[in-house]
């Protein structure tokens, strides 16, 4: 399994350091985007990807984790793709996009497949076993966290506050834990308030599921140099996310 990281950052820190959040899987020869933030579709061109992507999971409907979505898929209209996409989201991140861009679903040289999430239902994915669950972040729509099940299971958490014993469980004894770190600990309260995690309590949850690798992705660019110092002081294994990064397991 490859896991490209397309972007590492979270919403609130501008920057050209960390672009939005966007992650890129290579498994059991499928090509599978969780998250697409601003400047997505870049990321796949320059892989050569964008018309060879199956399928894309967002997490949530909060903006730097799907508003990339729309013009990707655009894209990859202009660029003649012909292969189907599957798209599985909240149902907020469909009512937006038929909202803001319903070009995008009608006028298209290839289908464009959007399926809603709901809770406790396995997602139906050929190929691949894919399985969500409630994540606990501040949004009041849903949000969710994946679990892909191939050759190695890997687990994106999506953005979520720690402790949330729904992903705790469907995270145990994982391959690849990919957590959001959007703070450090200076800024825990900023973090509960936006039910959000920081650097040490990422690599607690770490050990709760049992995971066997811990990637930091979702990192405030802001906190970016403590994000390293804090790992240390933890004295954990981790990989702290960075852009263009690829993870082989």
């Amino acid at each position: 399994m490859y896991i490209h990281i397309l972007g590492s950052g979270a919403g609130g820190s501008p920057g050209s350091r960390r672009w939005r959040a966007a992650n890129l899987v290579e498994a059991n020869g499928y090509l599978v985007v969780v998250d697409c933030g601003v400047g997505c579709h870049y990321r796949l061109s320059d892989r050569g990807v964008l018309g060879e992507v199956d399928y894309v999971f967002i997490t949530h409907s909060h903006m730097d984790h799907f508003l990339g979505l729309p013009e990707a898929l655009f894209q990859a209209h202009i660029e003649e793709r012909k292969k189907p996409i599957t798209i599985f989201a909240p149902s907020r991140v469909e009512d937006t996009i038929r909202a803001a861009a319903p070009h995008v679903l009608t006028n298209m040289r290839y289908a464009v497949n959007i399926k809603r999430i709901e809770p406790g239902v396995l997602l139906e994915v050929p190929g691949l076993r894919v399985e969500a669950a409630p994540a606990c972040h501040h949004t009041a729509e849903e949000a969710y966290g994946f679990r892909i099940r191939a050759d190695v299971d890997v687990f994106f958490t999506g953005d979520t506050a720690p402790g949330c014993t729904s992903l705790e469980r469907l995270g145990e004894g994982v391959d690849v834990l990919i957590h959001e770190a959007t703070c450090n600990e200076d800024y825990r309260e900023i973090c509960a308030k936006y039910a959000h995690a920081t650097t040490f309590q990422a690599l607690a949850e770490a050990e709760v599921m049992m995971a066997e690798n811990l990637v930091l992705n979702h990192i405030d660019e802001r906190f970016n140099p403590t994000v390293y110092r804090d790992v240390r002081r933890a004295g954990r294994p981790a990989v702290v996310a960075e852009d263009n990064m690829i993870l082989k397991f």
